[in-house]
C-alpha cells in the first residue's frame, strides 16, 4: 500500500537565497539611489552656482563696458566743442572706437545732424531726430545711456550721448554712439560668449521687463515680466534658482542686476544637461559594482546552501519516514554540520521518529507487532512476491476468563501468550496481536510443512503451559499458505481466519490448514 507523498512548499534554501538576492539588489538600489541624489544635487548646484557667478559676471562687464563707452562719447564731445573739430577728426575717433559703436552722430541743439558716420548709418545729415531719447539727450543736457528703442530704421538701439558745450560754455548740441542690439558690436560679442551646445544661453531685460537680448530673434522685445528670475533681477538682486519658463522647459537659472542701465541679465542652462552625466555615473557604478556583485552573490549562495543543505536533508529524512509504507524506519542520511542547531534538531528528528514509528507498529499491551505492523507488512510481501505462511490463532474461551478472574488477569493471560509465541518465531518473522484474543505469525519463506509444524508445538506448549490463570489454556488455529502469486492479500487473510473458525467450529484447541 502506498501512502500519497506530502505537497511540497517553498524550501528554506530557496527562501533564504531569495532574501539574500533581494538584500543584495536592495542594498544596491538604495546605495545607487542615494549616489544619484548626491550626485544630482551636487551638479544642481553647481549649475546654480556656475549661472550666477556668470551672470554676475556679464553684469560687471557690461558695467564696465557700457562705462568706458560712456567715458570714449564723452571725450569725443569735448573735441567737439572746439572750433578746430572736423569731420574728419569724427572720423578718426570713429576708426578707432567702432568696436563699441555701430554709428556716431553729431546734432545741434535743435536736434538736427550735422555729421554722421558711416554713410550706411540710415540718416543723412540734415535729419531732424525725434526718438526720446534725442529730446532727452538735450532737454537734460548730461551724458547718459539711454533705454533700448526701436529707431526710424527699425533697429533696437541704445543711444550713449554726451553734451557738447563751446568754448564759451554755451550748449551746442550733443554728440551720440548708437548700439545696434542685434548686429555686432562689443556689447553683443560679450553676450553671446555663453552659448554652448548644451542648451546654455543668456538672455537681458530692461527697466520694462522687454527682451532687448536673446537668441531667438523672434523673441526681441517681448515683455515677460512674469517671470521670477527677471523681477529679482530688476528688484536690484543677484542669485540663482531652478525655474520653468513660458514653454515648460526647465532651467538652472542665474540672474544679476546691472546698475549703470537698470538691466537684468539671467545665464540659464537646461536641467537636461545632467542627463547624461547621471546616466554615465550609474552606469560607471553598475561596471565597477557588477564584479563586487558577483562575488557577494556567490559567497551569499554558498551561505544559504551550507546553511540549508543538512535542514533540506532533514526535512526529507522526516517526510520519507512519515510517508514510509514499511515497518522500518528509512536509514538516517549523514549529516555533517557545524551548525548547533542542525545536529541538535538531528538528533532528536532521529529519536523521535524511531520512538514513534515503534509506538505506531506496536501493541501497547503485549509488546508485539499491531493489526497496522501486521498490515503493512503483509501487504508490502504480497506486492514483492514473497512468499509466506500465515498463522492466525485465538484463545479459546477468553470470554469465561475475563468473567472469572477479572480483566486484569485477562490481560496478563494474553502478556502470557505474547511471550510464548514469540519463542517460537525467527527474527524475520512477524508475530503479532491481530485483535482482542486473536494472536498470529507471519513466517517469510515458510513452507505449508513447516508452519504446522510450528502451530502444532505452540499449540502444545500452551496446552502444557502453566497460565497465569493456575489452569491450562487452549488456543485454536488456522493457517494458510500464499501459494499463488495472484492470491491478494484479503484472500489470503481470509483462508487463515475461515481454517480458524473450522477450528472453533471441530472443537477448539486443534489446527485447521486452510486447502
Amino acid at each position: 500500500m502506498k501512502t500519497k507523498r506530502l505537497r511540497k512548499g517553498l524550501t528554506l534554501r530557496l527562501i533564504l537565497s531569495l532574501l539574500v538576492l533581494a538584500t543584495v539588489f536592495l542594498t544596491a538600489a538604495v546605495s545607487g539611489y542615494a549616489a544619484y541624489q548626491a550626485n544630482l544635487k551636487s551638479l544642481s548646484a553647481s549649475y546654480l552656482v556656475n549661472n550666477s557667478q556668470y551672470a554676475q559676471k556679464l553684469s560687471s562687464n557690461t558695467g564696465n563696458l557700457l562705462n568706458l563707452m560712456q567715458t570714449s562719447m564723452n571725450s569725443i564731445a569735448q573735441l567737439a566743442g572746439k572750433q578746430s573739430f572736423t569731420e574728419k577728426d569724427l572720423d578718426m575717433w570713429f576708426t578707432f572706437n567702432r568696436q563699441y559703436f555701430n554709428s556716431v552722430f553729431v546734432a545741434d541743439d535743435e536736434r538736427e545732424i550735422k555729421v554722421t558716420l558711416p554713410a550706411d548709418a540710415g540718416v543723412v545729415a540734415g535729419t531732424r531726430l525725434l526718438s526720446e531719447a534725442s529730446k532727452r539727450a538735450v532737454e537734460s543736457k548730461t551724458p547718459f545711456i539711454s533705454e533700448p528703442y526701436v529707431s526710424t530704421t527699425g533697429r533696437l538701439i541704445v543711444l550713449v550721448s554726451s553734451p557738447i558745450f563751446n568754448g564759451d560754455g554755451s550748449y551746442a548740441g550733443f554728440v551720440g554712439g548708437t548700439i545696434y542690439l542685434e548686429e555686432e558690436n562689443a556689447l553683443s560679442k560679450l553676450l553671446k560668449e555663453h552659448f554652448y551646445g548644451n542648451g546654455s544661453y543668456v538672455y537681458v531685460v530692461d527697466k520694462e521687463s522687454r527682451l532687448i537680448f536673446h537668441p531667438n530673434k523672434e523673441r526681441i522685445y517681448q515683455t515677460i515680466s512674469s517671470n521670477e528670475v527677471i523681477q529679482k533681477a530688476l528688484a536690484g538682486k543677484n542669485g540663482s534658482q531652478k525655474i520653468v519658463n513660458s514653454e515648460g522647459n526647465e532651467f538652472f537659472a542665474g540672474y544679476a542686476f546691472e546698475p549703470i542701465s537698470g538691466w537684468g541679465i539671467v545665464s540659464q542652462t537646461p536641467t537636461r544637461v545632467l542627463e547624461e552625466p547621471l546616466e554615465q555615473m550609474i552606469s560607471n557604478l553598475l561596471m565597477q559594482a557588477l564584479p563586487l556583485l558577483g562575488v557577494v552573490l556567490t559567497v551569499a549562495w554558498w551561505l544559504a546552501s551550507w546553511i540549508t543543505r543538512p535542514l533540506y536533508t532533514l526535512a526529507r529524512y522526516s517526510e520519507e519516514s512519515a510517508v514510509h509504507g514499511n515497518l522500518t524506519v528509512p536509514a538516517s542520511p549523514s549529516i555533517h554540520s557545524g551548525l548547533y542547531e542542525v545536529r541538535q534538531l538531528y538528533q532528536s528528528i532521529n529519536s523521535n521518529l524511531n520512538r514513534l514509528k515503534a509506538e505506531s507498529l506496536t501493541d501497547g499491551l503485549t509488546g508485539l507487532a499491531n493489526r497496522k505492523a501486521f498490515d503493512l507488512l503483509i501487504a508490502e510481501w504480497a506486492e514483492r512476491k514473497v512468499p509466506f505462511t500465515l498463522i492466525l490463532m485465538d484463545v479459546d474461551h477468553f470470554k469465561k476468563v475475563n468473567d472469572l478472574h477479572g480483566h486484569l488477569i485477562g490481560d496478563e493471560v494474553l502478556k502470557y501468550l505474547a511471550l510464548t509465541i514469540d519463542a517460537f518465531s525467527r527474527e524475520e518473522d512477524l508475530c503479532f496481536r491481530y485483535g482482542g484474543e486473536e494472536f498470529g505469525i507471519l513466517l517469510k519463506g515458510c513452507d505449508l510443512g513447516r508452519a504446522t509444524r510450528i502451530a502444532e508445538r505452540l499449540r502444545e506448549k500452551v496446552e502444557r503451559s502453566k497460565s497465569p490463570i493456575a489452569q491450562p489454556l487452549t488456543v485454536s488455529i488456522g493457517v494458510s499458505f500464499s501459494y499463488s502469486r495472484d492470491t491478494d492479500v484479503k484472500t489470503i487473510i481470509e483462508m487463515a481466519d475461515n481454517a480458524l473458525y473450522q477450528s472453533k467450529t471441530d472443537g477448539r484447541n486443534r489446527i485447521t490448514i486452510y486447502s
